[in-house]
């Protein structure tokens, strides 16, 4: 304990630690163990985008039935090519052309990613916090709250974006304070990542204006430190620009037409308008209820009281932009997640220490402790399911058809809906090229195709059980692949989950 003590006090922890650096070790090697379980078993998607825009768009570059599932996104070269760049890299390189195996990989990219960047802004934070007990919270949240370790698993642009705005707030932020000749590498550094981050996804401009704002009229570093980060984001710019090239064929800047088609033409609002208030819901749910409303009250009260602190900045930004476009989603959050938890814990700090009264009062409340231990349960319960079930169930048979006509060709009956069209497009990444499939929408179709070929037949369902009429025409239905975990399915004593559209396939002979 002792060589802990000293292997990172002052070295990698800021020496304004409270905590001992014991407890930090622990809980960042827990968090790394949800981080690495989140990429093993999270498989598959929490929304099409980031297969539709980032790997379909690899499969481009791959050369395999892309044709099938391009969106719009792709002709009008409004999307980025640094993501599919990397998920065509990794498929080449360690993915040996497995589409599961590159998966796999890009998660764990991801998800070690995204651990180092939550922690990096953590242990910088703690310059920010002077209470023990505030320390110690932001350590908990940090290693255990609910979203991060399957949020940081997802290889999509919000989440890389999430990373990405967590370390450019540390290296601006460090770069704005240091003082020597390093100051002007790391505002090189500096502009460069903020480019990468641009780059991940358009629309975090909102906290990068928030950013670059908080250093012109706050920070005030100097001409040499601006001119240093303005050299950075040139490179950056201009890597990317290139990564666009080697993508699209031809030279194409991609911000210019992202803004012209969701901003001019209004692509975007075609997918849906919603209230300026939408994120303030969102956010009430996310922050696990009803102990959202006292974290979104202290991250207002960080807002007043801090004015001028570059968490402020940042994502009042971002959230009052964000708020401005007329389509929202919950994923476009993703990215302010995590800062908006160290600003609830700066608005806690302010709020409850402004006299040493308050403190002492507020810690001895029974209310306080029953909301802490409830919050505690809920947050456990909801980290424990999303970082060890599947994302969602196309995941699931997805892989089981991979891994059963790897050396063979099968064929699949598809009753009544396809497995690799979810009604944007056809999934073709995952989608084995040996697989055969069959469309049946009744029981006879059923027995014409048992009587043409040989069995066994596999029969592909849209839900827990197989219908009646189907197990009528084959007594020996037997389950071969479900997203309905089998310890689960075997407590449905009374069919409960009949009527639940949870994929399945089965095997008849």
């Amino acid at each position: 304990m002792f060589v802990i003590n000293r292997l990172f006090q002052g070295r990698i922890l800021p020496r304004e630690i409270l905590i001992k650096p014991s407890l930090i070790v622990t809980v960042f090697c827990l968090s790394f163990a949800l981080h690495l379980s989140a990429s093993i078993f999270s498989e598959g998607r929490t929304h099409p985008d980031s297969d539709y825009q980032i790997l379909e768009f690899a499969n481009f570059k791959v050369g395999s039935e892309s044709n099938l599932t391009l969106p719009w996104e792709f002709f009008e070269q409004i999307r980025p090519a640094l993501q599919p760049a990397l998920a065509f890299v990794v498929y080449e390189s360690v993915g040996n052309g497995d589409p599961f195996q590159t998966a796999f990989f890009l998660r764990l990219i991801s998800a070690v990613l995204g651990l180092a960047s939550c922690w990096s802004l953590c242990f910088y934070a703690f310059r920010w916090l002077t209470e023990r007990w505030a320390q110690y919270s932001l350590i908990m949240l940090t290693g255990f709250f609910w979203l991060l370790p399957v949020l940081n698993a997802r290889f999509a642009s919000e989440t890389w974006a999430a990373a990405f705005l967590a370390i450019c707030i540390v290296l601006v932020h460090r770069t704005c304070e240091r003082e020597g000749q390093r100051r002007i590498g790391l505002a090189i550094v500096s502009g460069l990542s903020l480019a990468v981050l641009f780059y991940l996804r358009f629309p975090v401009a909102f906290a990068i204006l928030g950013l670059g704002l908080w250093v012109l009229f706050i920070a005030r570093p100097g001409i040499r430190v601006l001119g240093g980060m303005m050299l950075g984001i040139a490179l950056g710019l201009t890597l990317n620009t290139l990564i666009d090239y080697w993508f699209y064929e031809e030279w194409v800047i991609t911000p210019i037409n992202y803004f012209a088609a969701n901003l001019i033409e209004g692509r975007a609002a075609g997918y849906g308008l919603d209230p300026w208030w939408y994120f303030i819901e969102k956010i009430f749910f996310l922050l696990v209820p009803p102990a959202s409303l006292f974290l979104m009250s202290l991250v207002v009260v960080a807002w007043v009281r801090k004015p001028k602190h570059v968490l402020t900045w940042v994502s009042v930004f971002f959230l009052v932009g964000h708020s401005l476009v007329g389509h929202k989603e919950t994923r476009f959050l993703f990215p302010i997640i995590y800062p908006l938890l160290i600003i609830g814990i700066i608005g806690a700090q302010s709020l409850m220490c402004r006299t040493r009264g308050n403190y002492e009062r507020f810690k001895n409340k029974k209310i306080v402790k029953y909301a802490v231990f409830y919050f505690c349960m809920i947050n456990t319960m909801a980290l424990l399911f999303m970082t060890f079930a599947p994302a969602n169930q196309e995941a699931v048979i997805h892989k089981w058809i991979h891994e059963n006509n790897t050396h063979h060709s099968f064929k699949l009956l598809t009753y009544q809906k396809h497995p690799y069209h979810d009604g944007r497009g056809m999934v073709s990444f995952f989608r084995s090229p040996k697989a055969q499939f069959l469309p049946i929408n009744s029981a006879d179709e059923l027995n014409r195709a048992m009587n043409k070929g040989d069995l066994p037949v596999y029969v592909f369902v849209p839900s827990v059980y197989a219908p009646m009429a189907l197990r009528a025409q084959c007594p020996n239905l037997q389950l071969e692949a479900s997203a309905l975990p089998s310890w689960l399915r075997q407590w449905d004593f009374g069919m409960w989950f009949s009527d639940l559209r949870i994929w399945s396939i089965f095997r008849c002979g």
